[in-house]
C-alpha cells in the first residue's frame, strides 16, 4: 500500500498543477475530513469549494514537491506553493503579489482514498502578501527593524 499511497499523492499533485480539480479530488474519499483548511465545509464538496476560490485567486499558482513519504496509511507530503494574487481571494481584492509559500499535506489513507488530510501552510506569509495583516518586520544586524519580503 506504501507505493500506491505515495504514486496516489504524486499523480494528484500533477493534476492540481494541471487545474484539473476533479482529477485532483479523486485522491479523496467523498466525506474526507480536513484540518487548516479555514472554514471550510466537511467532505470533498468543502474541498472543492475551497480550491476553486485558490484557483480564482491565484490563477497561475502551482505547487513543487519537495518530499511525499509514507508510513503505510500516513503521507506526508512537504511542497512549496507559487501563485500571483491576480483575483479576490478570501474577501481580499488582488494585489498582483507573487507568493511563495511552503507547506505540508499530511494524508490518512484507507482503502485507496484520502479519509482526512491536514494543512500546515506558513499562514503570515500568505496573509501578508494578499494583504490581510502587515508585512512582518525583520530585526538586522544592527537591530533595525526591516520589512520582509
Amino acid at each position: 500500500m506504501r507505493d500506491e499511497n505515495i504514486k496516489a499523492i504524486r499523480v494528484a499533485a500533477e493534476q492540481y498543477n494541471a487545474k484539473d480539480i476533479e482529477g485532483y479530488l479523486a485522491l479523496y474519499d467523498r466525506g474526507v475530513a480536513h484540518h487548516g483548511f479555514g472554514n471550510v465545509k466537511r467532505g470533498v464538496g468543502g474541498l472543492r469549494e475551497h480550491f476553486q476560490q485558490v484557483l480564482l485567486g491565484f490563477p497561475d499558482r502551482r505547487i513543487d514537491s519537495q518530499d511525499i513519504f509514507c508510513d503505510v496509511e500516513k503521507v506526508a507530503h512537504r511542497y512549496t506553493f507559487y501563485g500571483t494574487h491576480k483575483g479576490e481571494y478570501m474577501g481580499y481584492a488582488a494585489t498582483k503579489n507573487f507568493l511563495v509559500s511552503p507547506g505540508v499535506l499530511l494524508h490518512r489513507c484507507e482503502r485507496g482514498k484520502c479519509v482526512e488530510v491536514w494543512q500546515l501552510i506558513d499562514n503570515a506569509r500568505f496573509l501578508a502578501a494578499i494583504g490581510a495583516i502587515p508585512k512582518l518586520s525583520k530585526l538586522r544586524a544592527d537591530g533595525a527593524a526591516t520589512v520582509a519580503e
